[in-house]
């Protein structure tokens, strides 16, 4: 099928401006804003496990949980606080999301093997940017989450101290020698945040980076996800890669929050069968996509040593010049999932399959990629599922 170029118009295109009231209620439960919990729920021991992991799953990121939005919860407590004010969010993005023009689809950007760019919306997935103030004039709990985010997001993730505390989730041992290393920028320009809806018919997102590398200057992704009585079966579970490691798919939970390093984790969402809804935080970093991390640069010692290749490369944004390589099936069987029969899919499988066959053109790096693929069966396990 030929491609067929989106107009630039379209690639600019922002939501419509439309006059609203702003939202004034009444919300289901009484709650209070506490963004201190956000830095009390991100504990060294989340800190130790994003820096060694590249992930973590923070539970009860607003203050307490456990109530999963149940109507009889406490709302005095840290617990139904917590859940109150994660179901305020959402009724927010609900009442967005009614409005004509003001949540739109999610597109993906997409380059050609000619280098052409393109934007295809995803099926089932509408969003707004924060930072569009027609939008952030009317909600004012999700205003006061994205002022916050200035800041806040970095002062949890990135304090002046650390503790070198290791997850309880591993009885108190590391798995490995092995560091991820980050810092996390400041300020109004350095954060972007998204509220979004996924209408359960499927919708979902491929195979991906959130910093698939220059201009972007992400550094770590944080999803707030806002969805109570979630349960197993229900779909939207995020997927995470660390490359040539254990991939672990983390459930929607109301309240949850799931920081991951942008550059340096692969991921997707699977189908949703149910309504999602969730908040996507970027933050930005000083260091991000430095020209050492943008290209490929290995040692003669490479394929002597095929397991210190792979952890080098998991700890390198360098992994994305050949993760297409490395996990072609996977790329693939997301793109399909993810766009069904919607414009652009095909052209998108197809790019995909024409950047893997380049591979044939090198047999030097074909070799090192065969076996970093054999290392990752013999290394990946059981998928880890946090239900």
């Amino acid at each position: 099928s030929s491609l067929v170029r989106v107009p630039s118009a379209r690639l600019e295109a922002t939501a419509a401006i439309v006059s609203m009231e702003e939202f004034t209620g009444p919300y289901r439960r009484p709650f209070a804003r506490d963004f201190e919990a956000w830095s009390r729920a991100v504990t060294p021991a989340r800190i130790a496990e994003l820096r060694r992991d590249g992930f973590t799953v923070v539970d009860d990121f607003l203050g307490g949980g456990g109530a999963d939005g149940a109507d009889g919860a406490d709302a005095s407590s840290s617990s139904g606080n917590g859940d109150a004010w994660a179901l305020a969010l959402r009724e927010e993005i609900e009442w967005l999301s009614a409005k004509d023009g003001v949540m739109r689809p999610n597109r993906t950007h997409f380059a050609n093997p000619k280098g052409e760019r393109f934007l295809f919306a995803k099926p089932g997935i509408v969003e707004a940017d924060m930072h569009d103030e027609s939008v952030a004039a009317v909600v004012p709990e999700l205003r006061a989450f994205f002022e916050a985010a200035a800041t806040k997001f970095a002062d949890a993730f990135d304090p002046k101290t650390e503790d070198a505390s290791v997850s309880e989730r591993d009885g108190g041992g590391t798995k490995e020698d092995f560091t991820y290393s980050y810092a996390l920028s400041r300020g109004h320009g350095a954060r972007t945040v998204k509220v979004q809806r996924n209408d359960g018919t499927g919708g979902c997102f491929p195979t991906h980076y959130d910093n698939p590398g220059p201009p972007s200057k992400r550094a770590l992704t944080c999803i707030l996800y806002l969805n109570p009585h979630w349960r197993t079966g229900d779909g939207g579970e995020l997927d995470l890669v660390p490359f040539c490691a254990t991939p672990t798919r983390v459930a929607p939970r109301l309240g949850r929050l799931v920081a991951f390093l942008s550059d340096r984790v692969l991921h997707r969402v699977q189908p949703a069968r149910a309504t999602r809804h969730c908040l996507t935080v970027w933050v930005d970093g000083p260091d991000v996509n430095s020209p050492k991390e943008c290209g490929l640069s290995l040692p003669p010692s490479a394929m002597g040593d095929v397991p210190g290749t792979a952890r080098a490369l998991r700890a390198s944004a360098s992994q994305r010049v050949i993760s297409r390589w490395c996990y072609p099936d996977e790329y693939e069987a997301s793109l399909r999932e993810c766009m069904r029969d919607a414009e652009g899919g095909e052209q998108m499988v197809e790019s995909h399959l024409a950047h893997v066959a380049k591979l044939r053109d090198n047999p030097p790096l074909r070799k090192l990629v065969d076996a970093l693929r054999e290392h990752r069966r013999d290394v990946e396990g059981k998928l880890t599922v946090v239900g």
